[in-house]
C-alpha cells in the first residue's frame, strides 16, 4: 500500500476517527473552561466548541468527497462509498453535538452553581 492509498483510506474514514477525537477534547475542555469563563467573561468554551464544530464538519466533508478518488473494481468503490457516507454522517452527528455545546456555553456564563 503506497502513500497515496493510505491517504485516501485515512481521508475516507476521517469523519469517523477525527470527529469523535475533537469532540472528546472539547468535552474535556468543557469541564475546565467554565471556571475561566466565569472570571473573564471571554466565552472560551463557546469559541472552542464552534472552532471544533468547523473542524468536525471539515472532516465530514473530506470523508464525503474522498471515495471519488478510489480506483479499482466495483467492490472497492462500493466499500469506499459506504465508508465515506458512514464517516460523513458520523461527523455530522458530532458537529451537531459540538454546536449545541457552543450554544449552551453562550447561554450559560460558567458562574452557575
Amino acid at each position: 500500500m503506497n502513500t497515496s492509498n493510505r491517504f485516501t483510506h485515512l481521508s475516507i474514514w476521517a469523519g469517523l476517527w477525527f470527529a469523535p477525537l475533537i469532540w472528546a477534547v472539547n468535552m474535556q475542555l468543557g469541564q475546565i473552561l467554565p471556571y475561566a469563563d466565569c472570571r473573564s467573561q471571554l466565552h472560551a468554551s463557546a469559541i472552542i466548541s464552534f472552532v471544533g464544530a468547523v473542524f468536525t464538519s471539515a472532516s465530514g466533508l473530506i470523508s464525503w468527497w474522498s471515495p471519488r478518488r478510489v480506483g479499482g473494481g466495483a467492490a472497492a468503490q462500493s466499500n469506499a462509498h459506504f465508508g465515506g457516507i458512514v464517516s460523513a454522517l458520523s461527523a455530522g452527528i458530532f458537529t451537531f453535538a459540538m454546536l449545541m455545546q457552543g450554544v449552551a456555553a453562550l447561554v450559560l456564563t460558567g458562574c452557575e452553581k
